[in-house]
């Protein structure tokens, strides 16, 4: 009974790694994707759409806007589908960090970064609050973060458009790239995408910093995203 116990732990052992594995969203078989006539970045957009993953873009430039590449894939995992669309590109990588899919490049500009890993000391999101209404409101906090002077003259402004409402909570010397992935997984936001090229990204008023991805009743939601990135290029 003793050597059945044991036989039966050493099976479940050289097993287990497999069930892990699999339960992995980088696992899943990704079926067929075949993407043309759109470029690198539009590419990642559509196929994280259609397997649902959340997405933040942190790199872009008018080669990715731009510049049409084909991807046909047949039997292939997300994660191998992931490498495929980025070797298209260079410099590219991707990660998958606290539930959010990660897209950087190694000549992202560290101005930006440097914006993007900025700890909030805290951030409140109250009951109710829309993603469009969060994001101003963490671009004003990383202004007063950046400029502490600019507390005394108060946060003003409309926030128009239709926007799905994010869990309530209060966040605590986050950053925020971490803010912003709080904001995408906690509403029915598709996703993140820096706003701009690196030479641009994080200096205002030029292009700003992000855009957050929501779907919309007609079209495709990063489509008329990617219409705003455009104009910075």
């Amino acid at each position: 009974m003793l050597m059945m116990s044991r036989a039966i732990a050493w099976v479940f052992l050289l097993l287990s790694p497999c069930v892990y594995a699999q339960s992995s969203p980088l696992e899943r078989p990704a079926s067929d994707f075949t993407s043309k006539g759109v470029g690198l970045t539009e590419t990642l957009l559509k196929f994280a759409q259609e397997k649902h993953l959340p997405v933040a873009i942190e790199y872009l430039d008018r080669a990715s806007i731009d510049q049409p590449i084909y991807v046909s894939l047949q039997n292939k995992t997300v994660r191998q589908v992931l490498d495929s669309i980025l070797r298209k590109g260079h410099g590219y990588s991707w990660r998958l960090r606290n539930g959010i899919l990660e897209i950087t490049n190694r000549r992202a500009s560290k101005h930006a970064d440097g914006q993007l890993n900025r700890v909030i000391p805290v951030f409140d999101i109250s009951e109710g609050e829309t993603v469009k209404l969060a994001s101003a409101m963490l671009w004003w906090n990383l202004q007063i973060a950046l400029d502490p002077n600019l507390k005394e003259k108060g946060f003003a402004g409309d926030i128009m458009g239709a926007s799905s409402s994010v869990k309530p909570t209060t966040l605590h010397n986050r950053t925020v790239r971490e803010i912003l992935s709080y904001i995408v997984l906690n509403s029915r936001a598709e996703g993140w995408i820096v706003a701009g090229p690196a030479e641009c990204l994080g200096f205002t008023p030029y292009c700003g910093l992000w855009f957050f991805i929501e779907a919309e009743a007609l079209g495709s939601s990063y489509q008329s995203i990617l219409r705003k990135v455009h104009e910075n290029l």
